[in-house]
């Protein structure tokens, strides 16, 4: 026995097109995160930014901050390698990081936002003042003129995370 397709020709059109989507998009994703990757290529900073780098898109937690909640730069008795050391286990159990330059005093790290694949770059200086252990925080993106509050949230989990330990 014979079955016959009774499918129309616009449910054909219909489907192709579909078809055709699904193979365009992942293209065009994949065009998409290698253009973001290029206009926006890791540059490696050997100290800490001395201004934000925009308002809307950048958290800084330090001499002349923005956004931060109400954060205070962290003043500590740890030393400056012990801040150091717990900032570098912190950073090792965040997703999509890599430690782009580390010195005495200075972490520059990246982190990937998961969908979109933009690049961010996060500084942490560590210094002493008045026998104290000084900590500042920058996080920014590197594209666009908006983060949707996400360089705020990953300065705030550095924060509170190291403020636990301190």
């Amino acid at each position: 026995m014979e079955m016959l397709c009774l499918t129309s020709g616009k449910d054909m059109e219909t489907n192709e097109i579909i078809a055709l989507f699904l193979i365009i998009m992942p293209s065009g994703y994949f065009v998409m995160i290698n253009v973001i990757y290029y206009l926006a290529p890791t540059i490696k900073y050997e100290e800490f930014p001395e201004k934000r780098f925009g308002k809307n898109n950048c958290t800084r937690v330090a001499e002349n901050p923005n956004r931060g909640r109400n954060m205070k730069p962290i003043v500590t008795n740890l030393t400056i390698n012990e801040i150091q050391n717990n900032l570098k286990n912190i950073i090792a159990n965040m997703q999509r990081v890599k430690i782009v330059n580390e010195k005495k005093g200075f972490i520059h790290f990246t982190q990937i936002t998961p969908f979109f694949r933009f690049y961010d770059d996060i500084f942490v200086k560590i210094f002493e003042n008045n026998g104290k252990t000084n900590v500042w925080f920058q996080s920014q993106s590197r594209l666009g003129l908006y983060d949707f509050q996400i360089n705020e949230k990953r300065v705030e989990i550095l924060f509170n995370e190291l403020k636990k330990l301190t």
